[in-house]
């Protein structure tokens, strides 16, 4: 993530999102968890999977307990934060970067990377999404979120900027649609590709209880979020 342009290991507190995730209730909660939700159902019984940008590690020590996996992120703050919290002898936590994982041999039945791409330039996101695929093993799996900018999103952006001390205005540099996804990952060298709408309005929802906010996301997802989703989801093979 050397392109980003903002200082993420000073500007966002070790284990920020986790202890926000942590309070098991409420809006900034139930995004998380159902981001998080929709992206593990992707993954099926993937035995070893390789998550990029980890951040505090959630997503691994709370979705993925059946599996191996790697965490990765440039902030050491954060890399040790997840490891007190949940690192084992099956979730392990790196700062290391892609090119020797590569290097090394490595191969993963699957590749997250959530919300990290928005904050790259262009240039960046794609040379990251190439490095992932040469980290996926035959038939292996990419799955990737990143905020959904014919959408709500931009609204729910503002809205966030004004009530959080973390500033996705100076994060985000990398605006995606439907369309910039697939060009960027197509130019990464994947095939198979498939991007539709994740997230709707349930989050929102939260504010009369986590069970009004999933009724709401069964809805929201037997109509596909009408297409309009907060967040893209793209999967694709090496």
């Amino acid at each position: 993530m050397e392109d980003a342009v903002y200082d993420y290991e000073k500007e966002i507190p070790a284990g920020f999102y986790d202890r926000v995730y942590r309070q098991g209730a409420g809006i900034r909660f139930c995004w998380h968890d159902l981001k998080f939700r929709t992206v593990a159902a992707e993954l099926g019984p993937a035995r070893r999977v390789l998550d990029i940008g980890c951040g505090p590690g959630t997503f691994i020590g709370n979705y993925l307990a059946g599996s191996e996996a790697l965490g990765l992120d440039i902030s050491a703050a954060q890399i040790d934060y997840a490891t007190r919290t949940y690192g084992s002898a099956t979730h392990r936590f790196s700062t290391r970067p892609l090119i020797s994982l590569s290097e090394t041999g490595e191969r993963y039945d699957a590749v997250t990377v959530v919300e990290l791409i928005e904050h790259l330039t262009p240039d960046a996101a794609i040379r990251l999404l190439s490095e992932a695929r040469a980290l996926l093993a035959p038939g292996g799996l990419l799955v990737v979120t990143t905020p959904n900018y014919r959408s709500l999103w931009p609204l729910i952006e503002l809205g966030v900027n004004a009530a959080s001390p973390v500033n996705y205005v100076e994060q985000h540099i990398n605006r995606y649609r439907r369309s910039l996804l697939g060009e960027h990952l197509a130019a990464a060298g994947y095939r198979d590709i498939a991007i539709r709408t994740a997230v709707g309005l349930a989050p929102f929802a939260a504010v009369f209880g986590l069970g009004a906010a999933n009724v709401l996301h069964a809805l929201e997802l037997r109509a596909k979020h009408f297409g309009a989703g907060n967040l893209l989801l793209a999967t694709a093979r090496p």
